[in-house]
């Protein structure tokens, strides 16, 4: 009766999430009727261990709408950076957050974009980007996404970041939004990552993602120095879709948490032929062409 929780200021969006999780058999959740930014919020700080949010893109609230200690960790009105002031906040020390964020919040350069990211950085455990490909909320939304997972410590503590370039998540990335495996196959990529990793590769990384979240998020915790810098050293490769990154660099970059920042693209190197050489091929495709044109003339006559 109190595991989970929800605030939500939208009575219909209200009635729907109660719904939602009655069908799933969470028949007496704690959901509150309330703007979760403003001054009615204020009292809920360092309440929660998990917080899981997909919170709204691209909205704009005055700053005399939304409460005042969120505005301390980052002065703005956009809603995408204020809900992950208030994630801080709501979060208690060793809570952990997954939140999904518009691609604009990993790299603008606007004050109020830095200030956030260097307090999730600096002052929090940053532990993984994961970047998706633009369609996967098609087709109510195009634009690019990306996960951030983090943990509050309110004493930092970030490491390395671990960044993954999701490709695929197993259906079509237009507005059909297709299946591209057998619905058993995709469940499977949930439950059972390591049986089908290999053979769903291309079609869906999510597998691929849970079996490297295994080790590295976990690294922390249940791992030696040993253990930690082998795994450090397996996740070097910047080519590679998963790989780690240094804070130094992301501190270096202005905390910019853009994957095509630190990800190295490897271009394949083609090979022409000399000049000369297609000079010649010209020149013969052309002695073809007048001998036919010749020859077609002669059989008109």
């Amino acid at each position: 009766n109190t595991m989970f929780n929800g605030i939500e200021f939208d009575p219909t969006m209200l009635r729907i999430g109660a719904m939602n999780m009655q069908l799933h058999q969470l028949d007496n959740p704690t959901l509150i009727g309330k703007d979760a930014l403003s001054e009615a919020n204020a009292d809920v700080e360092n309440a929660y261990s998990l917080i899981l949010a997909n919170p709204p893109f691209k909205g704009s609230l005055d700053y005399d709408a939304v409460e005042s200690s969120l505005l301390k960790t980052t002065k703005t009105k956009k809603t995408e950076l204020l809900f992950l002031s208030l994630m801080l906040r709501m979060l208690k020390i060793g809570g952990r957050a997954a939140v999904i964020v518009p691609d604009g919040v990993l790299f603008g350069s606007s004050t109020a974009h830095k200030a956030i990211r260097k307090e999730i950085v600096e002052n929090q455990q940053l532990q993984a980007v994961i970047s998706m490909p633009s369609g996967v909320f098609k087709p109510y939304a195009g634009v690019s996404t990306a996960i951030l997972f983090f943990t509050k410590t309110n004493s930092g503590g970030t490491d390395n970041v671990w960044f993954f370039d999701m490709k695929a998540d197993g259906l079509s990335l237009d507005d059909k939004r297709n299946m591209l495996l057998e619905e058993a196959a995709f469940e499977q990529c949930f439950i059972k990552p390591e049986n089908i990793v290999d053979k769903v590769k291309g079609k869906c990384d999510i597998p691929q993602i849970l079996l490297d979240a295994k080790q590295l998020l976990n690294s922390s915790v249940n791992s030696s120095d040993a253990e930690r810098k082998a795994l450090t050293e397996k996740f070097s490769d910047s080519t590679a879709p998963s790989f780690l990154v240094p804070k130094a660099d992301i501190a270096a970059n202005d905390y910019d948490l853009s994957i095509n920042r630190y990800k190295e693209i490897v271009y394949e190197e083609i090979e022409y032929d000399a000049p000369e050489d297609i000079l010649k091929d010209i020149k013969a495709l052309d002695e073809v062409r007048i001998n036919a044109m010749l020859n077609l003339e002669k059989m008109m006559k």
